[in-house]
């Protein structure tokens, strides 16, 4: 609000021009009426007051325009700035924050969320201002002209008043359970379009869709019941109205035959009781605006002011780093924040200098990605423990790590967009040649001779036109575009074939020469070439040593390769369990 506050302000402004001029209609209603009584249908001042009256009116229509221009237009800007900062700091969140914020809820509060504080900052502002201004003024005005009429109308509608903040606090708890009825099916939603694949296979469309119209209906009865209250408290303050309308026709009948009251002044009375009826029928509406606007607020609140675990970095940590391409894990112990006792990895040791490579081999649930996570600064990394160039990478902070730390998962997502734009996401001002090279280094030439369309071809929503191994091998071509100091690539040989991966390690082990590289893999032939390998085993480092070293003495490893060189099936959880 305070960077659109000079719009505010005129917006503001407009409201009370259009208020003074919407109150200023009757007075000049009741001299016309008044005026006429007395029989001045010639009179001047009566043709005065017909003028000013559609004066007034024009002017309203104007100005009533440009107030709305100036709260809608704000409310729209801070849709668009909100939308942006919270990509911005969805972008800048740890992992932490989605392990406890699923997907489906990012994206409703995104939506939803979102849309709710436009209407705050939009039309419920203004609808909240109208309203206060117009219920501060009429009973002003209505009680100057006849304080014992505005007697009559004040218990009725403070009555009605009391009923609709009873019906509001019922809403308000109805609408939380529907924002987080409306949480869970966008969630819902987005794990079945993942899972299309699952479900297909296994036959279990009349699942989903049992559980999506089971919360669908849940989100429906909610929204029924509110707007069952708001079907009973609009018309109960339309009733109540009317009902007032009755009394002061007979009321004030009475008075103007028989007390003196002006017909001039009860027609007035009466206009500004129409005026304060539009506020009181519309309160119920305005208020769930608001309520849904403010429990809006609070939910971007809660992702705006997440704050990430890892402390701030420190300025002066990318001038201290020593030599390049070197990474250093010195008893690193991780635990996950939701399970703080149970140990995922315990006193890992090891060292990588620029030009290695270090393999990690080891069962499913080992802690190999565990590894590569705290590493890459994915997880929050205890400090102390891991070290780049000779700086904590903690002090190096994630904008500067992410450049000089570059990771390929086993599961790979690709945007919609060509495999070009694909393998040059990183690298705005990467030429063709590069793309190339890049692409022939992670053996997909010969893929893309049999494509049409060539670097060209559009992979479709997270690469779905694209096998498995092809989509690891553009997920590997990212990052061979141009060098960086550690690159880590965790199982991504996993869906290529025998013959592919032959391939890409004589490219791979050749163009990591300019950086450390830890290669983790459960396909020991992978990991032939490496300069060191560590044997992962609940978390713990069992064994290590060179491939040729480690075949030679008994262990998990050796069992493993004896299993694949027979062509037994690659379990190597089986081998070290």
């Amino acid at each position: 609000m305070r960077e659109h506050l000079a719009s505010y302000a005129l917006g503001t402004a407009f409201l009370g021009a259009t208020l003074w001029m919407t109150f200023a209609i009757p007075r000049y209603v009741a001299e016309a009426i008044d005026i006429m009584a007395d029989g001045g249908l010639d009179d001047d001042a009566l043709l005065e007051n017909v003028v000013l009256i559609v004066a007034f009116a024009v002017a309203i229509v104007v100005v009533r325009t440009g107030s709305r221009l100036a709260f809608f237009v704000p409310g729209r800007r801070a849709e668009f700035d909100l939308k942006n900062r919270m990509l911005t700091k969805l972008c800048a969140l740890q992992r932490d924050f989605y392990l406890a914020n699923p997907s489906g809820a990012v994206i409703s509060r995104i939506n939803n969320d979102v849309n709710g504080v436009r209407m705050l900052l939009g039309a419920g502002l203004m609808r909240a201002l109208t309203s206060a201004g117009t219920l501060s003024l009429a009973p002003v005005y209505m009680y100057q002209i006849s304080p014992r009429l505005t007697l009559y109308c004040t218990l009725p509608l403070l009555l009605g008043f009391v009923i609709v903040q009873a019906g509001m606090r019922t809403m308000r708890k109805y609408q939380l359970q529907q924002m987080q009825d409306l949480r869970t099916l966008s969630e819902f939603t987005v794990e079945s379009y993942n899972g299309v694949n699952v479900l297909k296979s296994y036959a279990g469309y009349g699942w989903a869709e049992q559980t999506f119209l089971g919360w669908s209906e849940k989100v429906r009865d909610t929204a029924t019941r509110m707007a069952t209250i708001r079907a009973y408290c609009m018309p109960l303050l339309m009733h109540l109205t009317n009902g007032l309308k009755m009394l002061l026709l007979l009321m004030g009948g009475t008075m103007v035959v028989r007390e003196g009251l002006s017909p001039g002044d009860f027609t007035a009375y009466m206009l500004y009781l129409s005026l304060l009826v539009v506020p009181l029928v519309g309160m119920t509406f305005m208020l769930f605006m608001l309520q849904r606007g403010f429990t809006s607020l609070g939910a971007l609140m809660e992702v705006l002011h997440s704050e990430s675990p890892v402390p701030p970095a420190d300025p002066s940590a990318p001038q201290r780093m020593t030599a390049a391409g070197r990474l250093e894990v010195a008893g690193l112990n991780f635990a996950y924040p939701d399970k703080p006792n149970e140990m995922v990895l315990q006193d890992i040791n090891f060292s990588i200098e620029r030009g290695q490579v270090v393999g990690v081999f080891g069962a499913v649930g080992s802690g190999k990605s565990t590894l590569v996570n705290v590493l890459n600064g994915y997880l929050s990394t205890p400090p102390g423990c891991v070290f780049l160039n000779g700086v904590d990478i903690v002090e190096i902070g994630h904008q500067v790590l992410r450049k000089h730390v570059v990771t390929v998962s086993q599961e790979p997502f690709l945007f919609s967009d060509s495999i070009r734009n694909n393998i040059g996401i990183a690298v705005a001002d990467a030429n063709d040649t590069q793309l190339d090279q890049a692409a022939n280094a992670a053996a997909l030439g010969a893929d893309l001779t049999r494509m049409p369309a060539g670097l060209e071809t559009v992979v479709g929503e997270k690469g779905i036109t694209l096998s498995g191994g092809q989509k690891q091998r553009v997920a590997l071509a990212r990052v061979l575009v141009e060098p960086h100091q550690v690159l880590l690539l965790d199982d991504v040989l996993s869906a290529v074939d025998h013959e592919t991966e032959r391939a890409l390690v004589s490219q791979l082990y050749g163009h990591v020469k300019a950086q450390a590289t830890v290669l983790v893999s459960h396909r020991l032939s992978v990991l032939e070439r490496a300069d060191l390998v560590l044997v992962l085993h609940q978390g713990c480092v069992v064994d290590r040593g060179t491939h040729a070293e480690l075949i030679e003495r008994s262990g998990p490893y050796k069992d493993a390769w004896g299993l694949q060189q027979s062509g037994a099936p690659e379990k190597p959880e089986q081998v070290l369990a």
